[in-house]
């Protein structure tokens, strides 16, 4: 049997961990810079095997071999999560950490395929870790846990081990300066316009007043041309605005960087998680104000339903291979404080049926109804005909899949993609009955200008995108 190592040792602030590590191969940072809803973080790099899928194609890269294969890429990903499998465990084991792109849903339903697919980014992007680096943010430990999965002679593994911890051991416990570093951008557009958006959203109300659906989560994508360096760009983002699901991953081809605040769904056991996220205000300037926009949000009979039809949907989809009558709401709508918004989220809980494991879960719930609408099914397929372009990673999932059978995975809003000189930045909101239009399209404004004030840019330079 496969067993851990692990090594413990002080903790040590995690971006500066991340700038020892930030260029190696595949390194990937999950990371909870808002201790709210998570205590922990996860790093890895230098994979040993990485998965990557396109529709049914898929690919097995191992040792410098790349073997290609045909087929249903979850099933193929079941089956060699399975060849790595140990016993359960504490949550934490190495394990398969990456994304799942929002079109893989297209692998799960029959979907229509009619938007463009101009990023051309595959719908899995796993890599399989042998390592990892765990952040307690509550114990203030670190911890190295490591597996020889591919059975190399115990000494020479043990060797790896000590040497990434000595490493560690070495960086300065002084409080790092962050960097000045200037963004420069050349030129800033979106892929809808003001015409085109509000077009779409009097196309999605009239979906709802013939019944097709009750809301539609509608989406534009805005985009840049430029310098950003992504490692200073996201210690930017996170200390502009800290959340629970953030993280990092460098593929080498392209980096996302999410400040996501969402949790998608989370397995320990046979115990199953989900944190629906759906309403949001600003926050105040001051404390008045403060109060009066937390207020808004909760006496919001508009938001109130949304969440609750997301709550409905996630119910629903989690219904379909966990036991039941195990699933509860334990909270209706918990009001979050986060550093430029209030939002409102329900929190979900139930037991898997026996003999299920991770990728059954993952079919049965992916992608993510708080990104979609309601009902699922019909409003990917109104997502698919109006928004132009493919999703990609934007509302899919990144996160961990571990050996022991545990997993967790974030929703991918607030990321954003650089490739090359490229930036990319979807922005979107739930569209229902009552949406008004012009202000709909203001709540993408403000979303994306909230990510430009961060790079150092006033909002009226963007005013036209």
């Amino acid at each position: 049997m496969k067993e851990l190592s692990i090594i413990t040792f002080p903790f040590i602030p995690p971006e500066q961990v991340f700038n020892l590590l930030k260029n190696n191969s595949h390194f990937i940072w999950l990371d909870s810079c808002l201790n709210n809803r998570r205590d922990y973080s996860l790093m890895a790099c230098n994979p040993f095997l990485l998965f990557k899928s396109k529709k049914k194609k898929i690919s097995i890269r191992e040792n410098g071999m790349e073997k290609l294969y045909e087929g249903q890429p979850l099933n193929v990903l079941h089956e060699l999560m399975e060849e790595y499998r140990i016993p359960p465990t504490s949550f934490f084991a190495p394990g398969a950490l990456g994304y799942f792109s929002y079109d893989l849903g297209c692998q799960i339903e029959t979907l229509p395929d009619i938007s463009t697919d101009d990023l051309n980014m595959p719908d899995i992007y796993l890599g399989f870790y042998e390592m990892v680096i765990l952040f307690d943010h509550k114990r203030k430990n670190i911890r190295l846990i490591s597996m020889d999965v591919r059975g190399s002679k115990q000494r020479e593994f043990e060797s790896l081990s000590r040497n990434l911890a000595a490493q560690l051991k070495t960086i300065s416990l002084q409080k790092e300066k962050m960097e000045e570093v200037s963004f420069t951008i050349d030129k800033i557009s979106s892929n809808i316009t003001y015409r085109e958006y509000i077009k779409a959203v009097k196309k999605i109300k009239s979906y709802i007043a013939a019944g097709d659906v009750y809301q539609i989560n509608f989406s534009r994508r805005i985009e840049a041309e430029g310098v950003f360096p992504a490692d200073r760009l996201y210690l930017k983002l996170r200390k502009v605005n800290p959340t629970s699901f953030s993280g990092f991953f460098d593929t080498g081809d392209f980096c996302i960087l999410s400040n996501s605040p969402e949790l998608f769904i989370k397995k320990k056991g046979c115990m199953i998680t989900s944190l629906p996220m759906k309403g949001t205000r600003p926050r105040g300037k001051n404390k008045k104000e403060d109060n009066r926009y937390a207020s808004q949000l909760l006496l919001s009979e508009k938001d109130k339903a949304e969440l609750i039809m997301i709550v409905d949907l996630e119910r629903n989809d989690m219904g379909k291979v966990c036991k039941y009558g195990s699933i509860r709401v334990e909270n209706i709508r918990n009001l979050e404080k986060y550093r430029t918004v209030f939002q409102t989220t329900s929190l979900i809980k139930g037991r898997l049926t026996k003999g299920l494991g991770q990728v059954d879960l993952l079919k049965a719930v992916f992608p993510g109804g708080s990104i979609t609408g309601a009902p699922k099914i019909r409003a990917m397929e109104i997502i698919e005909d109006i928004e132009p372009n493919k999703r990609a990673f934007y509302t899919g999932s990144m996160g961990y899949l571990g050996f022991n059978g545990n997993m967790e995975l974030n929703i991918l809003i607030r990321t954003l993609l650089l490739k090359g000189r490229h930036l990319y930045y979807p922005v979107g909101g739930g569209i229902v009955w009552d949406s008004v239009p012009d202000e709909e399209f203001e709540e993408t404004q403000t979303k994306a200008k909230a990510l430009f004030l961060a790079l150092g840019y006033e909002s009226e330079k963007f005013i036209s995108f």
